[in-house]
């Protein structure tokens, strides 16, 4: 037992690794620090084909299918997918989200600048 619980106890302590994510609200152009995340969101219906293109000092570190619920149900119809972005030198970064429905209509094109200092 005794084993046990001196095997565990770093466990127990592990903390999750803290991060500053910045979330634009907006397109205006920003700034972060190399050690920041970008965290983008692009939006769309059922089956659309969300990308993101990543040019400058940054790449993509993760992609999340989102999905949302209201009174504990899924809302149908969305198809939205989170970007995580991060700078790997500094420079001017850019983001373009594109979100291509599955009805053939025009896609929606999304552009973000950000500098890493």
């Amino acid at each position: 037992l005794v084993l046990v619980v001196v095997a565990l106890a770093p466990l127990a302590s592990a903390r999750a690794e803290e991060r500053v994510v910045v979330i634009p609200r907006d397109t205006t152009p920003f700034t972060v620090g190399e050690d920041e995340v970008v965290r983008l969101t692009g939006k769309g219906i059922a089956g659309a084909k969300i990308v993101a293109t990543v040019e400058g000092p940054a790449k993509v570190i993760a992609e999340n299918a989102i999905t949302e619920r209201v009174k504990g149900k899924p809302i149908v119809g969305l198809g939205n997918r989170e970007f995580e972005i991060k700078p790997t030198g500094k420079g001017a970064v850019k983001v373009t989200i594109t979100s291509t429905p599955p009805t053939g209509d025009k896609p929606t094109v999304t552009r973000y600048k950000f500098e890493v200092e």
